[in-house]
């Protein structure tokens, strides 16, 4: 792993960038500071199988022996490769949010029955004669092990990891939990006895400005020395928010006054709940009768059922509406977390909704749903976030008039809409909102958690702000050293 150094003079932190770095999965730095080495982050890399492989067996020298990891949210590509560094022996603490303690517990065991999954779908259909069968990357036994070094940390409350080195959680308003990092750590003065202060910031993943459900970001507390900042929408502007409801509202009504399904693919992680939420403000509002509500994916229902348990992190809207009440109406919401409870929901011919997985449209329980309604004129297919290319999602966005679904081809008949704005990331001007206080000439910033154009681009918008030091990091170890 290559090394550079940003400055020359003081007691320096090396920095290994050891995911996200150029891309946007993989979220994994490694802080050496003051005698301690400390990783942000520990995500698994999604992207082609045989990258994938051989990235997320990826660890840094000694990882086993690191003194702490500090996660930033429960997402898979922050945490997916915990049980990795745990199996080869590391027992540290894990600090994160309690939300995220239980989040990420979700995530990881959907995880584990996926690499499973996989691994025998590949000895079954590619492993040559005489070739060792591929073993998974996790198995569900490796996740108790895991969830047993979890410390969990509310927002706002200072941990000392010894050595003059300590850090702080704040809301970062992505999902449930998330939270960037304020790391400080003491470095020697001129005078004896009086050490200076430098400090860190890692945004991890910045959600947007009036969401629904979460509180924004929380205004950064402290001016930081050195910023590692995502870019992952960094060269674009969402659509705003306060057209996301009229659009949500067109849809369902839609469907109420033609007796008709509404699809929706999405994450189980966060775009579920935020369509439920506006579901049950529609219906707090009587702008849409009680209609039938399903949501198709086991790990979509536990993390909707998480969700009640932490109105602390809710904003003040939410908390107002609800009033008492249950957060999504769960009470009336079918969940299907067996295959046998999915099917009979394509026994129900509407007017309903249906939220399932998975967004692209490339597999999972969506696929099933697609079948009955894709030839019907009537009912109404809504994407609520991106869709990456060459994948059916993609495509029927695109106005492709005929898809195959399984074995068969369908006509595409169904009304297909895309309602913009309900990402759970941060565009360039949110990032640059967020990051304002920290916009100086003596600031240094490392741009991650972006493909390579997207940071180079937010990096080239950073310089225009007043940023002075800048890096677009590859897999590389850094020294950065402060002036006095």
């Amino acid at each position: 792993m290559p090394r550079r150094s940003i400055s020359d003079n003081l007691a320096p932190m090396h920095i290994q960038f050891c995911g996200a770095n150029r891309t946007v999965t993989g979220s994994c730095h490694l802080l050496h500071v003051n005698g301690l080495r400390i990783f942000l982050d520990m995500g698994l890399y999604q992207g082609p199988r045989d990258e994938a492989r051989r990235l997320n067996q990826y660890l840094p020298d000694h990882a086993r022996t690191a003194d702490a990891i500090v996660l930033s949210h429960g997402h898979l590509d922050h945490c997916g490769k915990l049980p990795v560094v745990v199996r080869e022996g590391y027992a540290g603490p894990i600090y994160c949010t309690p939300a995220t303690a239980e989040v990420a517990r979700i995530v990881l065991e959907d995880s584990a029955e996926i690499q499973l999954e996989d691994a025998d779908y590949i000895n079954r259909r590619s492993r040559q004669p005489g070739q060792a069968p591929v073993q998974p990357l996790y198995r569900p036994s490796d996740i108790p092990h895991v969830l047993k070094l979890f410390k969990r940390v509310e927002y706002n409350r200072t941990i000392d990891l010894g050595k003059g080195v300590r850090f702080t959680f704040h809301d970062a308003g992505h999902i449930l939990g998330s939270a960037y990092v304020l790391l400080q750590w003491d470095v020697p003065a001129a005078n004896p006895g009086q050490p200076t202060t430098r400090s860190l910031l890692f945004t991890a993943d910045v959600g947007r400005y009036n969401t629904p459900i979460l509180n924004d970001p929380a205004p950064i507390p402290v001016l930081p020395d050195l910023v590692l900042t995502e870019s992952t929408y960094g060269d674009k502007t969402h659509a705003p928010m306060d057209g996301v409801e009229q659009q949500f509202l067109d849809a369902v009504q839609f469907c109420v006054k033609n007796r008709s399904r509404l699809l929706i693919p999405a994450f189980a992680v966060g775009r579920t709940q935020t369509v439920l939420w506006y579901i049950q403000k529609f219906i707090h509002e009587n702008k849409i009768p009680t209609i039938p509500v399903f949501v198709d994916s086991p790990m979509g229902v536990q993390v909707s059922r998480i969700h009640e348990d932490f109105p602390q992190y809710f904003d003040k809207q939410t908390t107002a509406m609800i009033a008492g009440k249950d957060l999504f109406g769960l009470t009336r919401i079918t969940f299907a977390t067996s295959m046998e409870q999915s099917k009979a929901i394509n026994t129900v011919t509407g007017p309903c909704v249906i939220i399932a997985s998975s967004p692209t449209c490339e597999f999972g329980r969506i696929l099933h749903h697609l079948k009955f309604s894709m030839e019907r004129p009537n009912d109404l297919l809504i994407f609520v976030g991106w869709t990456p290319p060459n994948t059916l999602g993609r495509r029927l966005q695109d106005g492709q008039n005929r898809a195959r679904i399984f074995d068969r081809w369908y006509d595409v008949r169904c009304q297909i809409r895309t309602i913009h704005g309900l990402s759970a990331h941060a565009d360039g001007d949110e990032l640059i909102r967020f990051l304002t206080p920290t916009l100086r000439p003596q600031t240094t910033f490392f741009v991650v958690h972006g493909e390579a154009g997207v940071a180079d681009t937010f990096a080239q918008r950073l310089s225009k702000s007043g940023v002075h030091r800048i890096g677009v990091p590859a897999m590389e170890t850094v020294t950065f050293q402060t002036p006095h």
